[in-house]
């Protein structure tokens, strides 16, 4: 899904951003589903505590409802974060182990993935990677910005919002972590992570 697979920044900031992402497919597991995938946000809800965000456009993101929610709806999508890799396998290792035979996708830099599924003994179907950006980049915001905003895959989290918010903190108005959980709020899907940003604005504001 390639939705997730755009966020930008350095090996340091994006080692503390995986997304998971599961779903039936239709006309191969979808119908008979609904079952799986609120066992799959059983299996989820038992790393809740160290998850950053969760959800999906269906049910809204972690800001907008609740575990408790996503395990008795009929969901056809899990978005997860996670900030550590453990955490990220831990949670894989269990649902490897349930086996539930729908499609489970991790969006993060492609070596540390790839070694992460070695250790749980799974082997990658697919990889997809960024080639990035092209075209009249010139009119794109700053990096820095980027690095925020990519992290919502369907753009919903405004380059001025971030602007904004940054001003707002060095005016005293706000917190990083307020703001960043602002920010958060905008992805309707639940895969931005608000524990990141909150470091990438403390490197954009001079209260750092």
């Amino acid at each position: 899904m390639t939705h997730t697979l755009h966020r930008r920044g350095d090996n340091e900031s994006l080692s503390e951003d995986y997304v998971m992402l599961i779903m039936p497919a239709r006309g191969v597991n979808f119908d008979g589903s609904e079952e799986k995938m609120r066992q799959i946000w059983e299996v989820i809800s038992r790393y809740e505590g160290k998850l950053p965000n969760f959800g999906n456009a269906s049910n809204g993101n972690s800001h907008r409802t609740s575990m408790e929610v996503l395990k008795k709806a009929t969901s056809w999508i899990a978005h997860v974060v996670f900030k550590d890799r453990e955490t990220l396998k831990a949670c894989l290792k269990e649902l490897k182990e349930r086996d539930f035979g729908i499609s489970v996708v991790i969006s993060g830099l492609y070596e540390d993935v790839e070694r992460l599924c070695a250790e749980v003994g799974l082997s990658p179907h697919t990889v997809e990677h960024s080639l990035g950006i092209h075209g009249n980049t010139e009119r794109l915001p700053d990096e820095n910005v980027l690095e925020i905003t990519t992290m919502c895959g369907h753009a919903m989290v405004s380059a001025n919002l971030v602007t904004h918010l940054v001003a707002e903190i060095d005016e005293g108005k706000t917190t990083h972590e307020e703001a960043a959980k602002e920010l958060s709020r905008m992805c309707d899907c639940g895969i931005f992570n608000p524990y990141r940003a909150e470091k990438l604005l403390r490197k954009m504001t001079s209260e750092a």
